[in-house]
């Protein structure tokens, strides 16, 4: 109570119709489920959502996923005219909320699961082999601490344009350069990509031998200083 549910249904899920009472009802429970709900015959609108137009439908419906009646949300998408529609159900237990802010809350959503996706993968959350609660509290916490340093770090708060330009952040470009990698090209820097950015860039800074000795003595001096 006080709460309400916004999820994604599978691709087989089944919504049925709200049954309409019968002029002259009969003996027996009445009716819960009406037809069933075939989203290729519904009527769908075109709207605008961040900046991205997308056809879409909403309905009050009934669906043996959840005791009440939910609104559904159905996206349909087609990447080729040539090519069938595909339907993408979404639905929820707030039967006000805008066809807009439904799209909007599960895109952000998605990114909670992404996040743990790379804090698994990129900051040891998915090797924990603690057994005290404790333990395991200040595990997580410390993962997500640097994962969200990660992320700051590449994220450009500067105001002015003198810092602008003294705190440029590294483009995908400048990032794949630096590691080598020609034959993979994000729209987006990844925590991975920020990750090996980032490791990259302190190997190469305290650990890359030179030619020039004096060069390497100031390096070792200045790693001197850093650790006293």
């Amino acid at each position: 109570q006080g709460h309400h549910l916004l999820c994604r249904a599978k691709s087989n899920a089944v919504f049925y119709r709200i049954p309409t009472r019968p002029k002259h009802p009969k003996r027996g429970r009445p009716r819960r489920y009406g037809n069933r709900l075939h989203l290729p015959y519904l009527k769908y609108r075109d709207i605008v959502v961040e900046n991205e137009t997308l056809s879409v439908t909403d309905k009050i419906v009934r669906t043996k996923m959840c005791s009440e009646d939910v609104r559904l949300v159905v996206i349909r998408l087609r990447k080729k005219k040539s090519k069938p529609y595909q339907y993408f159900c979404l639905f929820t237990s707030d039967k006000q909320l805008p066809v807009a802010d439904v799209i909007r809350h599960y895109k952000n959503r998605w990114q909670i699961e992404t996040a743990f996706r790379d804090v698994k993968q990129n900051f040891g959350f998915g090797t924990c082999q603690l057994q005290k609660r404790e333990s395991l509290n200040r595990h997580v916490q410390l993962s997500f601490i640097a994962a969200s340093l990660t992320q700051l770090s590449f994220t450009d708060t500067a105001t002015d344009a003198a810092s602008q330009t003294e705190q440029a952040m590294p483009d995908v470009q400048t990032v794949l350069n630096t590691l080598g990698i020609h034959w993979y090209k994000p729209k987006y820097l990844t925590r991975g990509l920020m990750v090996a950015y980032l490791k990259r860039c302190f190997q190469q800074q305290y650990f890359s031998a030179s030619n020039d000795p004096k060069q390497n003595l100031e390096k070792n001096l200045k790693i001197d200083e850093d650790t006293t």
